[in-house]
């Protein structure tokens, strides 16, 4: 009896070993050393569009390594904050362990493809910034800047933006089942975000589509969801509210402060050929495309009203792309501003041509 009884309690011994090693061997697990870190702290956070939840910590030990473990059985986004260090961004679920070997300008990651590829997204989009500010620096620092030098400026910054579109948006379709597109949607370069909403619709609803299929449990799904159907209620009130002007009619009143705070308004010019060009820093067609008004037309009274809603970023373009010979206006209202609902502006860039007498000659 006594014999049995032992067997069996070894049994149960044997049975809770199993449990508990195939319940670690389930988690998370992250292991890493930091170059020349001994007794850094080390975050891992969960991430949300709500918020930031911190949920590991740990600190390096005398030769920089560090582990931390978690339990999660969906797969969510996370960043991995480190002490004096840019965050990692991480996609994790249970079973998978994580290798990273970080130094001060890189980092090495492996066991997850997810977070492979979002190291390789981050490193697009480093690199791209890097050529950004080299460009803007370059420009800067020349103050009498030729025509010929300007456009080729320009030139690069544009093909530098469409290149960072088109990357995204393979990278996108290429990991279509894994949350990290949510991630991909809001990647920035400087102070420019590269997908818009309101210009990218296509693949905003494209990326919800996927979440919804593949992540239908993440808040990132339902805020984006959110963020779509906000958008598509907007449109569908712009459609109803916008004036539709014809040629010939007269151009509607506006005030609208620029860039020094004054308040400007149409009748200001009367007597004069002037034209309206509706555009937005955030939107590089329009950029381009008011450049190139802007050159061909000397002879008239050029104001620039933008659908930017922040000041610092509109600012900052009218420097680096040259618009500051046109007279810059915006309220910061963006597709809500009223001036913007009287000519019935439903795309930038949209230009609007008034004669002398304020009466609208041509719409394009």
């Amino acid at each position: 009896m006594k014999k049995k009884r032992s067997i069996f309690i070894i049994a149960l011994i044997i049975n809770a070993l199993s449990f508990y090693s195939c319940k670690d061997s389930n988690e998370i697990s992250i292991n890493g050393k930091i170059d020349d870190c001994k007794g850094c702290k080390i975050q891992l956070e969960r991430l949300s569009p709500i918020k930031i939840d911190t949920i590991a910590t740990a600190s390096t030990g005398m030769d920089g390594s560090f582990k931390l473990n978690h339990n999660d059985s969906i797969r969510r986004l996370y960043r991995l904050k480190l002490e004096n260090r840019p965050p990692i961004h991480l996609c994790l679920v249970n079973g998978e362990s994580i290798e990273i070997t970080i130094n001060a300008n890189d980092y090495e990651i492996s066991g997850s493809k997810d977070c492979t590829e979002l190291k390789r997204l981050n490193d697009r989009m480093t690199e791209s910034i890097q050529k950004v500010e080299e460009l803007r620096s370059k420009v800067s620092q020349q103050f009498n800047i030729d025509k010929a030098s300007l456009e080729e400026s320009n030139r690069i910054a544009d093909n530098l933006y469409q290149s960072d579109k088109e990357f995204i948006s393979d990278f996108i379709k290429q990991n279509h089942t894994s949350p990290i597109i949510y991630l991909a949607l809001h990647q920035y370069v400087s102070t420019t975000q590269i997908m818009q909403l309101p210009n990218d619709y296509d693949i905003y609803k494209y990326v919800l589509d996927e979440m919804k299929t593949n992540n239908p449990d993440l808040e990132e799904t339902r805020h984006l969801e959110s963020m779509v159907r906000k958008l598509e209620l907007q449109q569908e009130q712009r459609n109803r509210d916008y004036v539709t002007l014809s040629e010939g009619s007269t151009a509607p009143e506006f005030s609208i402060p620029d860039q020094n705070g004054d308040t400007i308004r149409l009748s200001d010019f009367k007597g004069k050929e002037i034209t309206l060009c509706f555009w937005a820093s955030w939107d590089k067609k329009s950029v381009k495309t008011v450049q190139e008004y802007l050159t061909e037309n000397t002879d008239r009274q050029i104001i620039l009203i933008s659908l930017d809603s922040n000041r610092e970023q509109w600012l900052q373009a009218i420097k680096f792309h040259r618009l500051d010979n046109a007279v810059n206006l915006s309220d910061f209202k963006s597709w809500e501003s009223i001036t913007a609902k009287l000519y019935g502006v439903k795309v930038v860039p949209t230009f609007i041509e008034i004669s002398e007498d304020q009466k609208i000659d041509r719409i394009f």
